[in-house]
């Protein structure tokens, strides 16, 4: 089956793309379901690892999820292009052989079907996220976003109006630009989305919020906020059936050490704290998350930055109840959202001394900025930006439809720019994912005693670059058990000295060692532990089973003979 990566799949096209792949692969590549959505869809999880080299739980795990959002269908084709990338390179790819072989992913590529069920239809509809009413039954009054004539697209929908904000463009018809703030004497308009008007009275226009208003990436519970505060919140905390089920597995599988959601649009990569100054966060982990965003810039183009001071929706107020915060928060995951795509940025705007803004950009920008993007739709997106023509709305009488086709110009790349733009991010989430936790046996030695006594010493070290609990966060907030040996003895073995069971601190890894300055620099042995224990055999030939366990740095067993010599 080929799997292409310049169009953009249904629930059905990517299910069978899935399925295909889990039985190419079946020693690499498990196909679950996480839960069902509102309307009873499933949810993909597709599970990666080698089997063969022990069970998912048992290893390290990198969490991937897209298309949260309805029309963001961009996240799940990135989140296909890493499960594709990961399979066949196993065996090829040193670094994929290692990551499947010793660590899990789990990868959820579209997380609302409802919602993208509708954004890829025939008629389509453009929601938010999924398709429960929400805040209340019945609509508002207002104008309602819809495929008004039925051609596919919903458009932009113009009437004329001397007291309209928008003007045509001298450079090209089909764009419209603001009209100035002491403007008089031209052709004005005012402009919608096409759509239709609950309501309608015949001479007011608004538009209303949409009926199905819930935002999933306000439902987790990282400082919730009920709908008064935080617009598509939700009920309470998990409220939706498609965040529950992250929530549920993100319990179960305590595993779970990083992760990436994958969103549109912007071109960034995005960190905690939305809600909280960079002073709030633990040092050691902001370094470890700029350590990181760095070597994500390097690899995708994409600038790393902090919602709080960088990706404010309004610079008074904050976003609460998303999915990074949350899991960093309250789990102590090193996450980020990844926002893919971004029309103005693949067009070559330029920045004012170089720093991108990102959602100030859509306030204020000189009118350059939109022929550069009209000479960009022009070479590589003809039908992004439509002619406008006249249409006998069954409410409004004489309108006209056209300029902006957004679902592939500025939601989502035009399909065939899709791979291009997702490609990099498969990079990115493979060096993400290697800089797992994992603890490895350094040494295991049996010493004789006496004709009955041995000593058993284990010296285990976590040779991953993130410590075994993964951040400061995690340690503040309890959220990962102590790592421990467990020695599993038969009858003919007992313990004289030592415990069978015996917890012990969690073990650094590199991410502690950052300094690039060698004269100071700390090499210490802090990712070690080592154990020791007298045992008394009365069978010559026994043998013991040890395990070191922890819940993110993997699992190990190692049967070892206490014969003499």
């Amino acid at each position: 089956m080929q799997i292409r990566f310049d169009t953009y799949y249904t629930n059905d096209e990517l299910e069978e793309r899935l399925r295909w792949l889990a039985q190419r692969y079946p020693d690499l590549c498990d196909l679950r379901v996480l839960g069902r959505s509102y309307e009873g869809r499933p949810i993909h999880l597709v599970v990666l690892t080698h089997k063969d080299t022990g069970a998912d739980r048992d290893k390290p795990a990198f969490w991937v999820d897209g298309n949260i959002h309805a029309t963001e269908v961009t996240g799940a084709m990135a989140a296909l292009y890493l499960i594709r990338r990961l399979l066949e390179g196993y065996g090829r790819d040193a670094r994929i052989t290692r990551l499947l072989d010793e660590q899990t992913f789990y990868v959820v590529p579209r997380l609302n079907p409802d919602g993208a069920a509708l954004a890829l239809s025939a008629r389509p509809r453009f929601l938010r996220s999924g398709t429960r009413p929400y805040p209340w039954a019945e609509p508002e009054a207002g104008l309602h976003a819809e495929d008004i004539d039925g051609d596919g697209r919903i458009l932009q929908m113009r009437i004329e109006d001397p007291a309209g904000t928008w003007k045509v463009s001298e450079r090209d018809p089909r764009l419209l630009v603001r009209r100035g703030i002491d403007e008089e004497g031209g052709i004005y308009y005012r402009l919608f989305p096409e759509g239709r008007v609950e309501d309608w009275d015949g001479w007011i226009i608004r538009t209303a919020p949409p009926l199905e208003g819930l935002d999933f990436n306000r439902n987790f519970p990282g400082s919730w906020r009920p709908e008064g505060d935080q617009r598509g919140a939700g009920d309470f905390p998990g409220s939706e059936p498609e965040i529950r089920a992250v929530l549920e597995f993100m319990a179960e599988h305590r595993n779970i050490f990083g992760a990436i959601t994958f969103h549109t649009f912007s071109r960034a990569i995005l960190r905690p704290f939305g809600t909280r100054d960079d002073k709030e966060m633990e040092a050691d982990d902001l370094r470890v998350y700029e350590e990181i965003g760095e070597r994500g810039t390097e690899l995708t183009g994409y600038p790393c930055v902090s919602v709080y001071h960088h990706f404010k929706y309004h610079p008074k107020e904050v976003i609460t109840g998303v999915f990074d915060d949350w899991i960093y928060d309250h789990k102590g995951v090193f996450s980020f959202t990844v926002e893919l795509w971004d029309l103005p940025s693949a067009a070559g705007v330029e920045w004012k001394n170089r720093e991108k803004k990102f959602i100030e950009w859509f306030r204020k920008h000189p009118v350059e900025d939109d022929y550069r993007i009209l000479d960009f739709v022009q070479r590589n997106a003809p039908d992004a930006l439509v002619e406008w023509y006249r249409f006998d709305h069954p409410q409004l009488g004489r309108v006209e439809l056209g300029g902006w086709n957004a679902m592939y110009s500025w939601r989502n790349p035009p399909p065939q720019l899709l791979e291009k733009e997702i490609a990099p991010q498969a990079d990115f989430a493979i060096s993400f994912a290697s800089l797992a936790p994992r603890i490895a046996w350094r040494a295991v030695e049996v010493t004789p005693i006496d004709e009955e006594h041995v000593r058993l010493l284990a010296v285990v070290e976590n040779v991953g670059f993130l410590p075994t609990d993964v951040s400061r966060q995690a340690r503040k907030r309890k959220a990962v058990r102590k790592p421990r040996f467990e020695l599993e003895l038969p009858e003919s073995v007992e313990i004289v000295t030592g415990r069978r069971r015996l917890e012990f601190e969690p073990l650094e890894g590199r991410s502690n060692k950052l300094s690039c300055f060698s004269i100071w620099s700390d090499s210490s042995t802090d990712n070690r532990i080592k154990a020791e224990w007298v045992l008394r055999r009365r069978d010559p030939d026994a043998a013991v089973v040890l395990l070191v366990i922890t819940e993110r740095a993997g699992v190990l067993r190692r049967e070892i003979p206490l014969g003499a010599g």
